[in-house]
């Protein structure tokens, strides 16, 4: 869906999603140094002024009893997000750690330099996994710079380990910050169903581009193998 998460989660019926699975604006005022073209720079992400927690009601309303959440952040916005969680009836369980196996730039003098991101694990209920139990760090490679298509893109692999984990086969996760949605692509290759909403139309048409290169491409595969 193309349009604000915030009026768009309205629509989804409560108890209906086993899995929310997002990358929501930190509060980092964000603007990328890549530009867009020789002449412009690339659009500061929407909503970025400060942690940007009020969707996090909704999205709790619509998770199933025993269902999760994994909610992207940095270090200096994590309590606010695991605030918002939390007075929204979930329980945080613990720390995702991604290992992107490079660190990035900052104050190359006076602070270590940075290679991962955290997420939150909270839970709605009693949740359970759906298999062997994974291991609270994964490594996987940023993408490319060559081949962003959104500034802040994370890698579809990491995406595909999160999802098989935490959310069952043939369940429903929902990204209410898809941007060009490696989650969706990721729910494509695992076997999930995904509600995904995004704010920026441009990158709204990538993600629909996305998802239905990843829908053919599983559904010739499946036909090659019949």
């Amino acid at each position: 869906m193309q349009g604000d998460c915030l009026d768009k989660m309205r629509g989804i019926p409560a108890g209906s999603v086993d899995m929310v699975l997002t990358d929501p604006p930190y509060g980092m005022d964000f603007q990328s140094q890549r530009k867009a073209d020789k002449s412009e720079w690339r659009p500061k992400v929407a909503n970025d002024k400060r942690p940007f927690v009020w969707w996090i009601m909704s999205a709790a309303e619509a998770l199933k009893d025993g269902g999760c959440m994994v909610c992207f952040c940095r270090w200096d916005s994590w309590a606010s997000f695991q605030f918002a969680a939390e007075m929204a009836g979930l329980a945080t369980k613990s720390q995702i750690v991604w290992d992107k196996m490079n660190h990035t730039t900052g104050d190359l003098k006076g602070a270590p330099g940075n290679r991962h991101e955290l997420a939150i694990f909270a839970t709605k209920g009693r949740f359970t996994f759906h298999g062997k139990r994974p291991q609270s760090l994964g490594a996987f490679r940023k993408v490319s710079p060559s081949r962003l298509e959104h500034p802040n893109e994370k890698p579809v692999d990491l995406m595909e380990w999160l999802v098989s984990h935490y959310c069952p086969d043939g369940g429903t996760v929902l990204d209410p910050f898809t941007g060009v949605s490696p989650v969706g692509v990721a729910c494509i290759n695992t076997g999930r169903n995904f509600i995904g909403i995004e704010l920026d139309e441009s990158y709204f048409d990538i993600a629909k581009r996305r998802i239905e290169d990843a829908r053919d491409k599983v559904l010739t595969l499946n036909a090659d193998k019949d």
